[in-house]
């Protein structure tokens, strides 16, 4: 009985105390939770306004995927490098971001180093096609040579100028030794007198071209023979459009007959007579796809030119043979590429020569010659495609600089005369050893969940180069909030969710 007694108190004191402990003691796991629950929530939408994420780019970040497609790169660890990281072999290549919530810009910064690469540019894609770029110049081994430098001209535009060249030389309608990287510039005021006896060219071009004209007497007067050799379809479309300075002046467009057997398509005459012309220079844009060829140009315009990209075709709908190409240009670095056997051949680009000796295989010829005036670029059995940094023409006497030289991977700068270069380029930052990092801003699109990268590497193929990566930095922005618009923000983004569900 004594022991009886005494254990009475002690099992009501072990039945009475932990209520208020085990209801403590119950809570903990929710007050845990509650804390993730808010540290997650201001780690996704952080009162600062800024979401910073980084990756190496090897699969374990979850919001910065790897550049694809795989084919064009190689992941490097540990196991295979000294570094970890991603190296680029090819051009171009894509990079995927998921947006951590609403913001309304990232910054992205990234370390890399190039191998036989001189030129590297770095921007979003805007469409699902891939096609409309937002590029930026990134990196240019050119441009990091000390003989350059960073200037704001007094007309405030931005670029590169020779040490010992002003500011204001980027201000300058003289477009001879200017270029222009990932840049616009105001077209040159230039005017002409019409010819008095209209000059006509036969001409194979495929596809769309860009006519770059001189008005003469305030007139742009350009009569085409047009001429559509798909055996598949009854008609197709020619849009025409002028413009100056980015600025629209016409737009237009001409149905094409097309054929269905096994004959030519029928030639159709296409007039553009533009009157009452500023002057200036004129973009003529021909857009068709590559069944559609220009068979002649007559024009009372003395001078005119076409480029960068000039893609010559057969002579007539479906020739076995083709007809010699000759044409003029202050071009010093041209890629030529043909896709059919009888386009395999030398093409004599001024004083040097270059072998067109395989189908769908891109040649790169370049010049380093003193030589300022138009040269003479001749394929003999013509079927080439071209793409270069300057413009042709067809009669040496049209022959005019349009536009700043285009600054490629391939440009020298003071070799070729390049006193200026209009662009928004800003020196890497050096790092260790030969690692450099460059960034970009670039504006977050609304009601999407990711935007998509790209990297360009002109000609990396070429020069069996590379570009590795070992790491990217993404700042999102947006204004910093006080907690009940942060929790508006919260509840808008949750709402958003839903209906996306």
């Amino acid at each position: 009985m004594p022991q009886e007694t005494q254990l009475q108190p002690i099992e009501k004191a072990s039945a009475q105390a932990p209520k208020w402990l085990i209801y403590s003691l119950s809570a903990i796991p929710w007050l845990i939770v509650f804390i993730l629950f808010i540290w997650v929530l201001r780690a996704r939408f952080p009162l600062s306004g800024i979401f910073e994420t980084k990756s190496q780019l090897i699969g374990q970040s979850a919001f910065i995927y790897p550049f694809l497609p795989a084919e064009r790169t190689i992941i490097m660890t540990k196991d295979n490098s000294d570094w970890v990281g991603q190296r680029i072999l090819g051009d171009p290549v894509y990079l995927n971001a998921r947006i951590p919530g609403s913001y309304d810009s990232v910054d992205v910064e990234m370390e890399f180093k190039t191998i036989h690469q001189p030129l590297v540019e770095f921007g979003v894609v805007h469409d699902a096609a891939g096609k409309n770029l937002e590029l930026q110049p990134w990196y240019s081994s050119e441009l990091e040579n000390n003989q350059w430098r960073q200037v704001k001209s007094p007309g405030g535009i931005s670029g590169m100028v020779l040490n010992d060249v002003p500011a204001s030389r980027l201000d300058d309608h003289d477009v001879r030794g200017l270029a222009a990287w990932l840049a616009t510039s105001t077209a040159p005021l230039m005017a002409d007198v019409s010819l008095v006896t209209s000059t006509t060219v036969k001409l194979s071009l495929r596809g769309a071209h860009d006519f770059w004209v001189v008005p003469a007497d305030g007139q742009i007067k350009m009569d085409l023979l047009i001429q559509d050799v798909n055996r598949n379809r009854n008609g197709g479309l020619l849009a025409i459009s002028i413009t100056k300075d980015d600025q629209m002046i016409l737009q237009d467009a001409v149905g094409t007959g097309g054929t269905q057997d096994d004959g030519y398509g029928s030639v159709i005459p296409v007039k553009i007579n533009q009157r009452n012309l500023a002057p200036g220079v004129y973009r003529v844009k021909i857009i068709a796809d590559d069944d559609v060829f220009i068979r002649s140009l007559t024009t009372s315009n003395p001078r005119w030119v076409v480029g960068p990209r000039l893609y010559v075709g057969d002579v007539v709908g479906y020739a076995t043979s083709s007809q010699a190409f000759t044409a003029y240009t202050t071009a010093r670095h041209i890629v030529a590429e043909t896709f059919h056997k009888e386009g395999l051949q030398t093409i004599t680009f001024g004083p040097v020569e270059g072998k067109v000796q395989r189908t769908h295989t891109a040649v790169r010829i370049d010049r380093d010659d003193s030589i300022s005036t138009p040269v003479v670029i001749q394929a003999p059995k013509g079927d080439i495609r071209i793409i270069a940094d300057g413009f042709f023409t067809f009669t040496e006497t049209s022959f005019f600089e349009p536009q700043p030289r285009r600054f490629t991977a391939d440009t020298s700068g003071a070799d070729e005369g390049i006193m200026a270069v209009l662009t928004d380029y800003d020196k890497v930052q050096h790092l260790d050893g030969e690692w450099v990092a460059a960034s970009s801003s670039f504006t977050v699109p609304k009601n999407v969940d990711t935007m998509r990268f790209v990297l360009s590497a002109p000609g990396i193929v070429s020069r069996a180069g590379a570009v590795d990566i070992r790491n990217i930095t993404m700042r999102f922005h947006r204004q910093p909030m006080t907690f009940v618009s942060w929790w508006n923000l919260i509840l808008d983004d949750a709402r958003r969710l839903w209906h996306r569900l």
